[in-house]
Order: C-alpha cells, then sequence, then structure tokens
C-alpha cells in the first residue's frame, strides 16, 4: 500500500497536463479514436482481450493528489468496466457524429476516471469500438500499443496459442528513467541548447494574431489518404535522399505554413519520439513530447533542398529532445510562457500502421480526437490500404475558426502545392502560391 513517502510525483508530461486540465478544464485535452471491425469477430473473446489489456496497463489506473503543493500518483483504481451501445440504426456520418459527442463528457483525475470505452453494435458481422482517453493518460503511441495488445490478446485466445508480444513494462521503470535523466548533467545542457537558440528575437511567435474566447480547444479535422500517384513520386524522392516519405509532406507543409505567416522564421510544433532507449517503448502512457522547430529556409531552396534542410533542422533537435516542453516554455527569455501555449502550428507524423486485417476481420481506424488544438495544426498517418502502406494526411482546426468544409478547401490547397513541386521539383519555394488564406 502507498504511503506519501512512496508517493510518486507525476511525471513532467502528466503535470502538464494536470495544469492544462485545471487551467482549461478537462474537455481539451480529450482524446479518442474509433474502431471499425467488420467479419466474424467472436465478441466475447474480443471483450476479453480488451480487459486483459486493460489489467496489464497499469499506467491507466491510478489518480492525482495535491498535496502541499505537489500533484501525485496513488495507484489504486480499478479497470473500468465497458460501455455497449446499438448504433445499426446510424448511417456511417451519424456514427462520427455520435462520436463526436462520445468525447465530451468531463473526465476526473482526482477520482481516476482516464478513460472510457464503448463496444457497439453496428450491423450483421460489424462492430465498434470507441475508446477515449484524458490526453494525461495516453498519447497517440500509446493507443497503438493499446490496440495492437488487444489484437494480440484476441488472437492468442482465439487460438490458444502464446502471446507474440511481451507484456507491458511497469509504469515505475519509466518513472525511473525520467528521474535518473533530471537528475544529470544533461537535464541542463538541453535546456541551455533551447535558451541559445529560441529566446529573445528568436522566441517562438503565434501565427495567430486575434485572441479567441477558448484560446486551447478542440476541433473539427478533414483527412484523406494522399492519392498514390502523388506518394509514388513522393517515395521516390524519399528513397533518394534515404529519407522517410512523411518527411516530404512534412517540409511542403512547412513551406506552405510559411508562405501563409509570410515569416520565414515561423515556429512549429514537433512532436518527438523521445520513448527510444526508455522503457517506455513498452508502456502505454503520456510520454508525448513536442519540441519547436523552424525551417528557417531563405525561400531560394528547391524541394529537395527543402526536405534535406528539414533533416537537418531535426539532426540538430534531436539530441536535446528530453527537455520537456513545460520546462521550456518557462525558462526562454522573451517568451510569455501563458499568451504561447506551445510553439505553433503542430506538425505530426505517427508512423506506425495497424494492422488492416486479423483473424478473418478487416480493420480501419478513425481518430476522434487528438487532444488540444491552438489554430491549425496537421498530422500525417501511416495506413495500409489494400496491402499497401499509404500515407494519410489530416489538418485540425480550432472551432472558433474553421469548420470541416474549410479545413477540407485547406487540405486542397496544400495538396496543389505539393503535387506541383513535385512535377516541378527545381521549382524554388519562392516561386511557389498559395491559394486560400488562412485566418489571422
Amino acid at each position: 500500500m502507498q504511503t506519501m513517502d512512496s508517493l510518486a510525483p507525476l511525471t513532467r508530461a502528466q503535470h502538464s497536463m494536470w495544469k492544462g486540465h485545471h487551467h482549461h478544464g478537462s474537455y481539451p485535452f480529450h482524446t479518442a479514436e474509433w474502431l471499425v471491425i467488420d467479419g466474424p469477430l467472436n465478441r466475447e473473446l474480443f471483450h476479453q482481450a480488451i480487459e486483459f489489456t486493460l489489467k496489464e496497463a497499469k499506467a491507466l489506473h491510478w489518480r492525482a493528489l495535491e498535496k502541499d503543493g505537489r500533484v501525485y500518483r496513488i495507484d489504486d483504481v480499478d479497470v473500468r468496466p465497458p460501455q455497449f451501445a446499438d448504433l445499426s440504426h446510424l448511417d456511417d456520418q451519424a456514427i462520427l457524429d455520435w462520436a463526436d459527442c462520445a468525447v465530451e463528457p468531463p473526465f476526473d483525475l482526482s477520482a481516476g476516471h482516464l478513460y472510457d470505452y464503448v463496444f457497439a453494435h453496428l450491423d450483421d458481422n460489424k462492430y465498434g469500438l470507441f475508446f477515449r482517453a484524458h490526453h494525461v493518460a495516453l498519447d497517440g503511441y500509446a493507443y497503438g500499443l493499446m490496440i495492437n495488445r488487444f489484437l494480440d490478446y484476441y488472437q492468442s485466445l482465439k487460438n490458444a496459442s502464446a502471446l507474440k508480444n511481451k507484456a507491458f513494462d511497469h509504469f515505475e521503470k519509466f518513472l525511473a528513467d525520467e528521474q535518473r535523466y533530471l537528475a544529470s548533467p544533461k537535464a541542463e545542457q538541453d535546456l541551455q541548447f533551447w535558451r541559445e537558440n529560441f529566446s529573445h528575437e528568436l522566441a517562438p511567435k503565434k501565427r495567430l494574431k486575434r485572441k479567441l474566447k477558448q484560446p486551447f480547444y478542440q476541433g473539427p479535422r478533414y483527412e484523406e489518404v494522399i492519392d498514390w500517384e502523388t506518394q509514388q513520386k513522393m517515395n521516390a524522392l524519399a528513397a533518394e535522399l534515404k529519407l522517410p516519405s512523411a518527411m516530404v509532406v512534412m517540409a511542403v507543409m512547412m513551406s506552405y505554413l510559411v508562405k501563409q505567416s509570410g515569416d520565414s522564421k515561423q515556429c512549429f510544433g514537433v512532436p518527438m519520439m523521445s520513448r527510444l532507449g526508455t522503457a517506455s517503448m513498452r508502456i502505454p502512457c503520456l510520454v508525448m513530447n513536442i519540441l519547436p522547430l523552424r525551417l528557417a529556409g531563405t525561400g531560394q531552396e528547391n524541394l529537395k533542398e527543402t526536405v534535406q534542410l528539414l533533416a537537418q533542422r531535426f539532426a540538430e533537435v534531436r539530441p536535446h529532445q528530453n527537455s520537456y516542453f513545460e520546462q521550456m516554455r518557462f525558462v526562454l527569455d522573451g517568451f510569455d510562457p501563458f499568451d504561447n501555449i506551445l510553439f505553433g502550428p503542430i506538425v505530426n507524423w505517427i508512423p506506425y500502421p495497424l494492422p488492416e486485417y486479423f483473424e478473418g476481420c478487416h480493420l480501419t481506424k478513425t481518430t476522434i480526437s487528438a487532444g488540444p488544438i491552438e489554430d491549425f495544426d496537421i498530422a500525417i498517418t501511416n495506413k495500409f490500404v489494400d496491402g499497401v502502406e499509404r500515407l494519410y494526411l489530416a489538418v485540425d482546426g480550432h472551432k472558433e475558426l474553421y469548420n470541416v468544409e474549410a479545413l477540407g478547401e485547406y487540405w486542397h490547397d496544400f495538396m496543389r502545392m505539393l503535387r506541383l513541386w513535385l512535377q516541378q521539383p527545381e521549382q524554388l519555394a519562392n516561386q511557389l502560391s498559395i491559394e486560400k488564406k488562412l485566418p489571422d
């Protein structure tokens, strides 16, 4: 049993979300995924698979306790029971509308209410799983761990076979990794890097000029798969540069957003895979770290040079990725940590595709909510389509500024620029144009 002397404080990532929850409310920090399973699913075994996964995911079952100005984690919360819904009378759009509403109910961190899940009946041999969680509990990579573990347990139960993957590591291992880093000289060295490169005139500036009623909120999403002809051209360029194809999308998107802001020093928030080399590679929890990065081109770069420039920028910041943005915001000189919540539009890449089929069933995943939005964010996701790994591009917008239709127009405007640059890769960044301006 935990005592006050043995309680562990929240991690830096958790504490950031806890602070955000108490400042902005619960809703901006809700995340959710919607899975559709089409095929002869054994529902009883699938329910067991999810229960076993949740019991294994210790980092999902805790409550926050505030005492003497500090926040601690108490690990005495039971696995939450499932909910059930019959959605067979709804069409696809009505189901997504239902999911949007299901995201909204508040979580209670002090009671340990960090997630919910709903089994849905959609049609004969067609089922849904809605899983939502407070961002304090899970990030995007953690959702992938959870879903893959659902499938691993299901296949093991159905075939009376061994699990393919080892069990989740215990959360305590990650806490130990983090405490070792914070006690090391490297922690201060990393913070000094950010001070030197993102302070005073180099401090990140928000793209958006207007004040919003809710500066940190949820918003609509528009997502489509990038057409195969365009992806093949990106694949060829990426192979030549020995970089992932998603890097091409990210580089062109940053160029597009620089044109939108008119600021060559436009800063972006880039989620980093800081799990590498730590126990958290096998722990479904919140580790996600967002760091400031600017492309800072001259406008005289062609397509290949622009992608190479972005790879160079990543190489510059990656050695210092363990500085957490919640710390960093308070050490940058000339940066208001309360007016600037993050560092600019988030450009994210989720590179781990889920299997398209399992045990005779077809699986599709739709992200219902990825968490809080300040303005205009981007997510690139690898997904299998008919056995081929494809890139999906999603644009998220703050609901005070955008609706789905408007986001679709920006999506197509960006794709027009991307296709043109791939067709004429020697064109310089300054020679390209945008056709639909983002709101100021």
